[in-house]
């Protein structure tokens, strides 16, 4: 069977959109039966499977989870690139790091922790990282500096902590930056410094979870273009989780077509796409 001979019918399609919605909190909409289908078609060729719906009874019927694995990487999208949103970025060093390390109470702990919630191939928390490691200049030795990087894919975790991208992924990097904390590989590719690396965790993390295994909180946390694909009830969920793992007065970044909505309970606008818990 060709790949273009594959289908997906409005009942597959149902079917698929509800258990993407179901374990990943991903809301395709009504109108994405292209998109499915151009994504999963060549996963049902390699399983020789001649219907989606066949497909789908092999996901439900899989104990090892592999199956729903390559589910929700073919869907998720994985855009992202080195300082994308880049005045997030400015902000945090120099605004928000240099203020919480002169904050009493975060100074008597010697410990900034940040999250990036969506991590996807990595190029945001390594970003992260240089921009912590510039804003504590001299005094890293006095500091604990952390950042949890999750995200639901594990194939894009995977490249994650490889930690080495093409030339495309890293022109928008200032030349500062990449002499510091960028190995030139080869011609075409760069590979991150460990120094950048060591201070980072990449975990596998359903942001859908009930309950997040986390013991501390969090001063910043990073979920840019990741709301985006979940419903409001969803998304206002998810930031009440947020702020219950995060420290009072810590900040949240969103992407820049996102919104809080009515969840302004939790946190209150600081500038677009930035918000700080409410004491």
């Amino acid at each position: 069977m060709n790949v273009s001979d594959i289908n997906i019918t409005p009942k597959e399609y149902e079917l698929i959109s509800k258990l993407v919605y179901d374990r990943f909190g991903i809301n395709l909409g009504g109108k994405k039966q292209s998109l499915v289908t151009n994504r999963l078609r060549k996963v049902l060729v390699e399983n020789n499977f001649s219907t989606f719906k066949d497909y789908y009874q092999f996901i439900l019927n899989d104990k090892s989870g592999n199956s729903m694995d390559t589910l929700i990487n073919r869907i998720s999208t994985n855009l992202t690139y080195f300082a994308r949103e880049n005045e997030h970025f400015d902000f945090l060093q120099k605004t928000v790091l240099p203020e919480q390390f002169n904050n009493p109470e975060i100074k008597r702990g010697k410990s900034i922790r940040l999250w990036c919630a969506g991590c996807s191939t990595g190029e945001e928390p390594y970003t992260l990282s240089m921009v912590m490691h510039e804003s504590v200049g001299v005094n890293k030795e006095k500091w604990k500096l952390g950042i949890l990087a999750t995200d639901i894919s594990a194939k894009a975790l995977k490249i994650a902590e490889q930690g080495r991208y093409a030339d495309g992924n890293v022109e928008k990097i200032n030349s500062t930056f990449k002499s510091k904390y960028f190995q030139k590989q080869d011609q075409d590719s760069w590979t991150i410094k460990s120094k950048i690396k060591d201070i980072i965790l990449f975990r596998r993390l359903n942001l859908m979870r009930t309950e997040f295994p986390f013991q501390q909180k969090f001063h910043s946390i990073f979920c840019r273009n990741v709301m985006i694909y979940f419903d409001v009830p969803t998304r206002e969920e998810l930031i009440k989780k947020f702020s219950q793992h995060m420290v009072d007065g810590g900040y949240l970044f969103i992407g820049h077509s996102e919104s809080l909505g009515r969840s302004n309970e939790f946190f209150e606008y600081v500038k677009p796409a930035v918000y700080r818990k409410i004491k």
